[in-house]
């Protein structure tokens, strides 16, 4: 949270609301409560410590802007600012306390590979089981590196008529269904067993 409101602050804000001061402090509880309302429909927590954080923020704006600010309601700034501080909060890790007498229990690293040359040779197989078109599309995604490769998985996509995030998407299932095909003939033992299964 940053540092608290200064009595100039919130009043350059009441002023920019109306010149009235009882009509400001209704002008100010109505933007609060349309802030609430805005929070909570966005699914964000604690929304009042949000509501008051925007309009902290929005004061501070309005009072270093001054005579710049163009407009006669700050309505629409006080949302915009709202907006960011919203966005803020989606960043912003939930803190959850631990249980008393919690215990660390990380998790295990993954299994270390026994025999590499069984998970190439798994991995191999497993490709060539994949469709022509498949197999072309994966391994060109994964080809070149750094900038050769965002290059070559644009013209991929452009290729596809699709978008870069339907490739992303596209190449994510076919990843999966490698992975599952290379950890089966691996737990079988290798490609000469997983011929022999099939």
């Amino acid at each position: 949270m940053s540092e608290p409101l200064r009595r100039e602050q919130f009043d350059a804000l009441l002023q920019r609301l109306a010149t009235d001061r009882e009509l400001a402090g209704k002008r100010y509880e109505q933007l609060r409560s349309r802030l609430l309302s805005l929070f909570e429909y966005r699914g964000c927590a604690h929304a009042e410590e949000l509501a008051d954080e925007a309009l902290d923020r929005a004061a501070r704006r309005l009072q270093e802007m001054g005579d710049e600010f163009v407009g006669s309601d700050p309505a629409r700034f006080i949302y915009g600012v709202a907006w960011n501080v919203a966005r803020e909060s989606f960043r912003r890790r939930a803190v959850v306390p631990l249980p008393d007498r919690w215990e660390s229990t990380s998790a295990a690293p993954p299994p270390a590979v026994e025999d590499p040359e069984r998970e190439s040779a798994c991995l191999d197989l497993c490709l060539e089981r994949l469709g022509s078109s498949e197999r072309a599309l994966v391994l060109g995604y994964f080809e070149g590196e750094k900038r050769g490769r965002i290059e070559r998985r644009s013209a991929l996509a452009e290729e596809l008529g699709i978008s870069l995030n339907a490739l992303r998407l596209k190449i994510h299932r076919l990843n999966g269904r490698l992975r599952d095909c290379v950890l089966q003939c691996v737990e079988r033992g290798g490609p000469v067993a997983e011929e022999a299964a099939s």
